[in-house]
């Protein structure tokens, strides 16, 4: 042997995906801080954005708890 292998050759790159590619055309909703509380965005798929402003992170986790039991898809913001 010459040496340690070189790794770095035939490696992939790395490539995240697209969460909004994956969810496709499903409902969601996406969270974010705003102010000094929390924004809650539903999309539901076929009507108008609905806004949700929430004051503690308490009430976000119950929030998107319920919202995750009954088929909406969760994605953050801020972590795309």
């Amino acid at each position: 042997m010459n040496g340690p292998r070189d790794l770095r050759r035939g490696a992939k790159r790395f490539e995240r995906p697209n969460p909004a590619e994956a969810i496709g055309t499903k409902s969601y909703f996406t969270y974010e801080a705003f102010g000094r509380g929390f924004a809650l965005n539903i999309h539901r798929r076929g009507q108008p954005v609905e806004s949700v402003l929430v004051d503690t992170e308490g009430e976000l986790n119950r929030l998107r708890q319920t919202l995750t039991e009954s088929g909406l898809i969760g994605w953050n913001a801020r972590a795309a």
